[in-house]
């Protein structure tokens, strides 16, 4: 027998088991904007269709302070949600009766810079373990798809838990639910992926029991971008697919697929003509009526269609924030299954590479508190004086509650203060997370020091400004190596078919 996969999941608070995850590709408005352009003479139509895309405030998104000409970052949501599926699909995927509620199982910001006129993607691992918004019906602390559980109020739910963890501002989003995606591959005619070898996910139910390029409906296509209990059958083994090897990274590895699966889609919706007006009509049917969008981005996207009409599939940049996994976490005495910590600095430097103007420069505050949550040894002490080492200010130094074994380190700062925070997160390293939280005292911040935390020492070439690097390729947390940045195709990974433009 092989290895049973790695990562486990179990049931969490408030929220519906996760029986059947799906991952929702949807760089949709990139891929509407294509689609509008092609139309050309066909405007007049697609300015109906665009008026009758649903809409929803989120009173957390960011106001763009350059306008739309300036770089703006807008976030993908996919929501399993089955509501409007039919009775067959309903059999297959399940019934919304049963499996209510709302996960975000795909999250990716697509940054859009005019200046260069290219795009990039940053997708979130869904599992990274973050403080939620304050009144989130999914408690104080959950994984970072669980946000978007609070009903109409989720995708703004979703925003803020971005934004005040991450630090990154998001200033427009789509969300795309469960039966707009199938519609939406099937209104292309379907699409077409080279598999290397042949795959099988039990609970996804994809199943390729040949390799080749290999055409996929809207059903199949949902069960590929879903699967993450997946199995490959590798060269010379003979054995029965329940004893196929399971591909370790699980989810991570599912953010890979999808990233090829998105390129594929593009390359797709690109080479189908949609000039045509048939195709043109089935296209922007099976999504516009599929998706909900702030009236901001709304009223932009035919001036985006204008402005990335050249965009290539293949030249957009595609990152994941790099995390560590913790199996089968206990938090608060709550069992959360296995969860994603961060990465410091590694994480900050890929969100930098991505979009270099995301985070704000760091401001000095009047003090900083350092509590050790880990209830062990002088880790506050120790936090305290390296800091102190960078010219901070350091108030009181002490213990606070420990919640969790291991447990990250949290940077807690006062409402609209992040900058303040900034000064405190850049000289942190290890599994670092941030907390807009409305307790700690204006002009001052709160580190609750938690496990595997150091303070590197400033460069001696620098000023006490300045931290020092620590590279990618050495870096460890909790004697874990980070999962990569980058996309890297395993052997058995699908990916373009030869001929797909």
């Amino acid at each position: 027998m092989r290895t049973p996969p790695t990562r486990h999941h179990s049931r969490r608070r408030l929220i519906p088991r996760r029986r059947w995850p799906r991952r929702l590709l949807i760089l949709v408005n990139t891929v509407v904007a294509v689609c509008l352009v092609a139309a050309g003479g066909a405007y007049g139509y697609v300015r109906y269709r665009i008026d009758s895309i649903r809409t929803q405030g989120a009173a957390h998104l960011t106001a763009n302070p350059g306008g739309a000409g300036s770089p703006e970052n807008i976030l993908l949501i996919g929501n399993q949600t089955r509501a409007g599926l039919s009775p067959a699909q309903a059999a297959q995927f399940g019934n919304p009766q049963e499996l209510s509620g709302s996960l975000s199982d795909v999250i990716m910001i697509l940054h859009l810079d005019p200046r260069t006129d290219k795009a990039s993607i940053l997708s979130i691992p869904r599992d990274l373990f973050v403080p939620m918004p304050p009144g989130s019906p999914v408690g104080s602390y959950q994984k970072v798809d669980a946000a978007l559980n609070d009903g109409p109020n989720g995708p703004d739910n979703l925003i803020q838990a971005i934004t005040d963890d991450f630090g990154i501002p998001i200033n427009h989003f789509v969300e795309l639910n469960f039966n707009g995606f199938m519609n939406t591959v099937n209104a292309l005619g379907g699409i077409n992926m080279y598999f290397p070898e042949r795959l099988w996910d039990q609970y996804s139910l994809l199943w390729v029991p040949n390799t080749g390029c290999i055409h996929l409906n809207g059903a199949q296509a949902l069960a590929l971008v879903r699967a993450r209990h997946l199995q490959y059958d590798p060269p010379g083994d003979n054995a029965p697919r329940y004893d196929w090897p399971h591909d370790p990274l699980s989810d991570l590895s599912r953010i890979v697929r999808d990233h090829t699966f998105l390129r594929v889609l593009f390359s797709t919706a690109l080479s189908k003509g949609l000039g045509n007006p048939l195709t043109l009509n089935a296209f922007l049917a099976a999504v516009i009526n599929q998706i909900t969008i702030d009236p901001g981005l709304k009223g932009q996207l035919l001036s985006l269609a204008a402005r990335y009409r050249h965009i290539s599939p293949n030249s957009v940049a595609e990152t994941t924030l790099p995390v560590v996994t913790v199996n089968n976490y206990y938090y608060g005495g709550y069992q959360m299954g296995d969860v994603d910590f961060p990465v410091q600095p590694l994480d900050n430097q890929v969100i930098a590479a991505w979009d270099h103007n995301a985070l704000p420069a760091a401001q000095t505050p009047a003090s900083v508190n350092v509590y050790n949550v880990t209830g062990i040894g002088l880790l506050a002490t120790d936090t305290a004086a390296g800091l102190r080492a960078y010219g901070l200010p350091i108030g009181t130094i002490g213990n606070g509650p420990v919640k969790g074994t291991p447990s990250e380190t949290l940077v807690r700062y006062h409402p609209g203060q992040l900058a303040l925070a900034m000064s405190v997160f850049q000289h942190l390293s290890g599994p670092v997370m941030l907390q807009q939280d409305a307790a700690v005292q204006p002009g001052t911040i709160t580190v609750d020091a938690g496990t595997g935390l150091t303070v590197p020492a400033p460069s001696p070439t620098t000023s006490g400004g300045s931290t020092a690097k620590t590279g990618a390729a050495k870096q460890t947390v909790n004697g874990q190596k980070p999962s990569s940045a980058g996309d890297h195709l395993t052997p058995w990974d699908p990916r373009p078919c030869p001929s797909t433009p």
